[in-house]
This record gives C-alpha cells, structure tokens and sequence, in this order.
C-alpha cells in the first residue's frame, strides 16, 4: 500500500467521489440540485474550489514525479506503478476541468437541455433534449424520420464546437503537464484492416437488408442495425434482467454482489439509454443504471454494466483508494466486453435469452460487434490527428472520412467533433475489447465452448474483480500467456460473421 503524497491521495479519492456523484445523476436522469436553494450546489468549479490541491497543477506534478521515481525503481513494484499511474491520469483528467470549468460545465449540462428542434418545430417550444433523441433516434422505424431527427440533432449540437475547442486544448495543456503523449494508434489501424473486407461486404449487405436502403447510409442506419435489428422482437425488454438471472444460475454467481449492487430501471425522462455501472461507495455500494428496451444491444449493455460493476464492489474494504475509485480504463472496458461478447455465442443466446435466430440474425448481431471495433478505432485515429490539426474543422472532416471507412456510412459534419477526446477514450476502449477476446479465448481453452455456464470458471473471474482498479491490461494479458494485439478479436469476429 502507498504511504507517500497521502494528502494528495485522499483528496482525489474524496474529489473522485464527488465526481462520480456528479456523473451518476446524469446517467440515471435526476434532477441537478436547485442552485437557487443551494449556492454550493455540485458544478464542476465548486467541486474542484473544495479540493485545491488535487485540481491544481501542483498535485498533478507531485503526481507525476513521484511516479517516475516508481518506474526508475529497481527491482519496480507493479503495484505502486499502476496506482501512481492511475492517479496521475485521473489528476491530469480533473487539471483539464480546472483550466475550462465553464466549457466543461456547458459540455456536461448541454445533453439535459431543450436544443434539438424535430423536423416542423417553429421555435423552442417543443424542442428536445439530445439525451432523449439519443433515446429515440436508434430505433426509429421511419428512415425518413430518423435522419431527419439525426439533421436537427446535429444542427444543435454543431453551434457547441467552439466549447468542444476550448475544452479539448485545456485536454491537451493538463496532458503536457502530466508529461503524457499523444498516444500510438498502430492498434486502430490494425483493427480497421483486419476488418475492412466483413463492414464493406457483410455490413454494407445488413445495413440494405435492416433499413432498405441502397448504399447512401447515414449514422443513423448504422445506430438503426445495432440497436434495432430485425431479431430485436426476440429479446423483450420484459426478459431483460430475467435472462441474466438465468445465465447467473447457472454459473452460480450472484450479479447483485449479496445485494451491494442495485439495479435502477426506472424511466425516467432524461435518464440515459441502456445499462451503466455507477459508483456509490465502493466497495460497499454499486448501482445499475438500467433503460430496459428490446433488443440484443440492450441485453449486451446490461451484461457488460453488470461486469463492471463487480469492480467497484470486489475490492476489500481496506484496499487503497486508487483500487476503489480510478485504474486503468482499458481494465474496465475488458471486463464488460468479456460477458457483452456472449452475444456472439449462439448457444448462450439458445440457453438463456431463449432466442431462436436464423443465421443472418446472428451475423446482425455480430456485425454490430464489428461496428463497434471500428467505429472506437475511428475515433481514436481522429482524436489523434486532431492533436496535430486542433479541434478544427479539418479534424471534423478527418473524423468523417474515418466514419465513413469503419462504417460505409456518412457521419453528419455537426456530430464529427462531438466525442473526440484528447484523453485516449476511444483506444482505450479498443484495447479493453482486444483484451476481452483474448480473456474469452483463454475461458475457452481451459473451460470449453460453454465456459460461461461452468461454476469453475466463476474463479478467474472474481480473482480479476476482488483487484477494482489495482491490475493493468498488461498484467491481464501476462497471466492469460497472450500477446498484447488483435489477433484474437479478428478471429472471433471473423468466426461469428461467417
């Protein structure tokens, strides 16, 4: 356990709390405190006004000085390594927010308000929050009316690509001072070859067959296959849960944790789609965020949430604060992929879930999967460029060329800057996916095919999960005797879309 920079420490576990809260409100649709009773309501400048030290370009540099000390030990101590890392990350993460707090404030409140005017709205009146046109855009059955949804989405949400600038420099200020690079992008350009042949014949054929459409896609045909394919009937949202108590059984594995964790599947009108995992008090508290709705994607979502839940809670309550609270993002992405590829699985789809699909239903299904390599390595590649280009309009239109490769589809130019990060969100997310189907095949090898029914299998899993954010995906792919890369997502995928 790390006994320097305590101060430090315990202030951005306290400020990472707070944040989670923050962030927790949000996805699950509540109201944000009223500031008219409340003047030190919970904005991100009065959070990071409370917690000085951790905001501040000091305790960012202690941060980071500290941690090369750790990396030039000899012999190093893996442990003191990761959390260091993991602090200094979540410390240059929050030291961007310090230098924008008002643009970083607007970019959070923006999806809660009334922008987005449908086709025929006259004014404000009837206009529609993003995080409710999230919510209905994807399974939209009218083409027409999905991309005329998509157009005044994009209409609103391009007037904020000045905010998005100022945001992503103050991004990349905080990452100089954290002595951070632009990261590598080899693996995005290995998963968009790798993948190129199934999303241009495969996918363009499903993308026609769910919409039809005659080449001309748009993002939203591409959100209208992997939310709403034509299989979606035969994954109910009243079965949602059910099926994962179902397959719980039989691995005899209880997801709730003995009840620590708990499910919200309320619906409430500005509440997030699909299923997230929340911090509350880990480890003693989780919650699931949950909008149930038909559908394979659905069912994914909640499996991966479900996962990642066991993060927050698997760790022992004397465990250091960078265990409960941060750890490597790809870690987390990894451990919801793994039970989110069960959908690939058509023998689990058979057992638990109680779907009967025709082959083109599974391959539906396992597009969707190629999709989402791709598009992450889309973005990635684009978050990168725009280091060199800055938040610009030549990286929006770079963003939209890579769009257009991973999907076959055109990305609207108001949505091109929306979600590029220059944190590595997106390569962090590939690497957790990469990660996952190399952990599946290694469950494979030692437990067979069905290795998610075999109690057995229940160990490996919760020896990753009592660690929280303490292991690193380097050490995950050490103890799985597997070199770090592609190669197995490729041929899974490459399987499943046969």
């Amino acid at each position: 356990m790390l006994r320097e920079l305590a101060e430090l420490r315990e202030e951005a576990s306290r400020l990472g709390e707070r944040l989670a809260s923050l962030h927790a409100r949000g996805t699950l649709g509540l109201a944000a405190p009223d500031s008219s009773k409340n003047k030190n309501e919970d904005t991100l400048r009065n959070i990071l006004k409370d917690h000085r030290l951790a905001s501040s370009s000091d305790g960012l540099a202690q941060a980071r000085e500290t941690l090369q000390e750790a990396l030039e030990e000899d012999p190093r101590r893996p442990g003191r390594v990761s959390r260091l890392t993991s602090l200094r990350d979540f410390l240059a993460r929050v030291r961007a927010i310090d230098l924008e707090p008002g643009a970083a404030q607007e970019l959070l409140e923006l999806p809660r308000r009334n922008l987005v005017k449908p086709p025929g709205d006259a004014g404000l009146h009837g206009a529609l929050p993003p995080v409710l046109v999230d919510r209905q855009l994807p399974v939209e059955r009218d083409r027409d009316k999905r991309g005329d949804l998509e157009n005044a989405l994009a209409d609103a949400l391009q007037e904020f690509d000045g905010l998005r600038g100022a945001v992503f420099e103050a991004q990349q200020a905080a990452q100089v001072e954290a002595g951070l690079k632009v990261p590598d992008t080899s693996l995005c350009d290995a998963a968009l070859d790798a993948t190129d042949s199934l999303a241009h014949d495969l996918g363009a054929w499903l993308l026609e067959r769910n919409t039809g459409a005659k080449g001309g896609f748009g993002r939203h045909d591409v959100l209208h296959l992997l939310h709403a394919p034509r299989c979606a009937p035969a994954f109910p949202r009243g079965e949602l849960l059910r099926t994962v108590r179902r397959w719980a059984e039989m691995l005899r594995f209880d997801p709730t944790a003995g009840k620590a964790i708990k499910v919200d599947d309320d619906d409430r009108p500005l509440k997030r789609a699909g299923s997230f995992a929340l911090a509350v008090d880990p480890p003693y508290e989780a919650r699931l965020s949950v909008l149930p709705e038909e559908g394979p994607r659905a069912l994914g979502q909640l499996l991966s949430a479900v996962a990642q839940a066991q993060l927050w809670i698997g760790p022992p309550a004397d465990a250091p604060p960078e265990d409960l609270w941060l750890g490597d993002a790809a870690v987390r992405v990894a451990c919801g992929a793994l039970l989110e590829g069960l959908l690939r699985d058509p023998q689990f789809l058979r057992r638990c879930a109680k779907a009967e699909l025709s082959r083109d239903d599974e391959r539906a299904i396992a597009i969707a999967g190629v999709f989402d390599v791709r598009i992450c390595a889309a973005q990635a590649i684009a978050a990168a460029q725009a280091h060199e280009l800055g938040p610009s309009a030549r990286a929006a239109q770079a963003h939209r060329e890579l769009y257009a490769r991973a999907t076959t589809a055109e990305l609207p130019l108001g949505l091109a800057l929306d979600g590029l990060d220059a944190f590595p969100s997106a390569l962090d997310e590939l690497r957790g996916r990469a990660l996952a189907a190399a952990m599946r095949a290694f469950l494979r090898e030692r437990y067979d095919e069905d290795w998610w029914r075999n109690p057995r299998a229940l160990a490996p899993l919760q020896s990753v999960w009592a660690r929280g954010g303490r292991t690193t995906a380097e050490e995950l792919w050490g103890e799985i005797s597997a070199q770090p890369g592609i190669a197995a997502l490729q041929s899974e995928l490459a399987e499943a879309c046969r």
